[in-house]
């Protein structure tokens, strides 16, 4: 029998705060980020064209989560495109969803994800799935070598 006052567990975690918020621009974009990590945080602030906006206000909201309960390891990227959305997949634990209409980013980063990774590898991935719907999805692994599959994932 579950007791009322027993809290339910956030598996989705839709409850984790994000204390560190800024807004910059990514080209001629501005971007709101809201994160937990502040050193994920500090890495992408130095890796773009930091600007505050005038108002405050942004085209593209991103909020990244950083998951130290997520599954740790592997190294293979895998991008899939339907339609408006995106999703970027790298390792076992990290995954990041792109809303190219409503210019939205939601991702969950892996504990073992280094900032230092994420900027320069994830990064330039999550901007493509901004970019013109992809017909295929792709994986590569770190050797290099990309496969590319034909996907239809209407």
């Amino acid at each position: 029998m579950n007791n009322a006052n027993t809290p339910v567990p956030d598996l989705l975690r839709r409850f984790i705060a994000t204390p560190h918020v800024s807004t910059f621009y990514i080209g001629d974009t501005p971007v709101r980020l809201e994160t937990n990590d502040p050193v994920l945080a500090r890495a992408i602030h130095n890796s773009t064209a930091l600007c505050e906006t005038e108002n405050g206000s942004a085209t593209s909201h991103w909020k990244l989560i950083r998951d130290e309960q997520a599954p740790c390891g592997g190294t293979e990227i895998t991008v899939l495109s339907a339609g408006p959305l995106g999703i970027l997949l790298f390792g076992f634990g990290t995954v990041i969803a792109a809303d190219r209409e409503r210019r939205e980013i939601l991702g969950f980063v892996a504990a073992d994800l280094s900032a230092e990774s994420c900027v320069t590898m994830v990064l330039p991935l999550v901007l493509e799935l901004f970019r013109a719907p992809q017909e295929n999805a792709t994986a590569m692994s770190t050797d290099g070598n990309p496969r590319t599959t034909r996907q239809d994932l209407s």
